[in-house]
């Protein structure tokens, strides 16, 4: 049995798709409101068995861990994440789970003031030290960004903004993320591994703009703003102070990375693991089309 905690995620979705796939027993971690109306989210399959429980509560997750072997563990960001990671270390530890596979970010083999990547690297570490059989697996930005948000805040001229300067950044997509865990989580001998996962290229968010400009069959541009404009927008859309500044606060360090830097580099982890190319931006907006209609 393995337990996917953060399967209501893109990334957990798919890998309950692909572990249902593979013949795998699965059961998934929900909280009490989301278990209530017994409807799969965001694709998540039937077939998987559900269980309610909360990162917040180390006892309801040795709970749902009771009989299971291997953990896939993600949460979304939150100021309270690297506790709740630790509580889920720490309930599999207690239930002798034979494999946890941490879902991390690309970078937090390093030292950085950036919010997002330093909670990562505590957590990663604090699973290193636990003694648990692990495997960490390192995605970059998410491609899916690009016609989740980026789209979407397109203006009249075509413009969009970010506080991205000239960084180049190997966005990677959520599927190739979930099938890299997948096989980490079935494949026997992974106990140990580290995989950056990352697309098969790096773009700048000019470069993003000049794929949208094909893809929408209009021109986009790509505007770089001071990251105080980019607080204040996203603090106008609704985020908390905590999650503007965690953002602005990343994308400070793919600044720092510049062109060529840890944010642009590409792994061949997806290839190598799954057998196939890794996918691009070209094919998610291929996937979308016809978006300029």
């Amino acid at each position: 049995m393995i337990l996917v905690i953060g399967g209501r995620s893109k990334i957990g979705a798919a890998l309950i798709t692909e572990l249902l796939d593979r013949g795998e027993q699965v059961r998934a971690l929900v909280r009490a409101g989301e278990a209530a109306d017994g409807q799969p989210a965001d694709g998540q399959p039937a077939a998987a068995e559900t269980v309610t429980g909360d990162l917040a509560d180390e006892g309801s997750l040795v709970t749902a861990m009771a009989g299971v072997e291997k953990v896939f563990l993600l949460s979304s960001p939150h100021p309270d994440a690297v506790g709740w990671h630790r509580n889920a270390i720490d309930a599999a530890r207690r239930t002798q789970v034979q494999l946890l596979v941490r879902s991390s970010i690309l970078g937090a083999d390093r030292e950085t003031p950036a919010e997002f990547i330093s909670a990562h690297t505590s957590c990663d570490r604090y699973l290193e030290d636990s003694g648990l059989p692990c495997v960490i697996v390192r995605p970059n930005l998410f491609l899916q960004n690009v016609p989740e948000s980026t789209i979407g805040s397109i203006d009249e001229s075509g413009t969009f903004y970010a506080d991205a300067g000239q960084a180049r950044i190997s966005m990677v997509d959520t599927r190739d993320v979930a099938a890299v865990a997948a096989v980490a989580l079935t494949r026997p001998g992974q106990a140990g591994a580290h995989y950056d996962v990352t697309g098969p290229e790096a773009l700048s968010y000019a470069d993003v703009a000049a794929k949208l400009t094909g893809a929408l069959g209009r021109p986009v541009s790509y505007a770089d703003v001071p990251d105080d404009a980019v607080r204040q927008a996203l603090l106008g859309a609704g985020l908390t102070e905590w999650f503007a500044a965690a953002l602005t606060g990343l994308y400070q360090d793919y600044r720092r990375s510049g062109t060529d830097g840890y944010a642009a580099q590409v792994s061949d982890t997806v290839p190598r693991l799954t057998g196939r190319p890794a996918r691009s931006l070209d094919d998610l907006l291929k996937e979308l089309a016809p978006l300029s209609q």
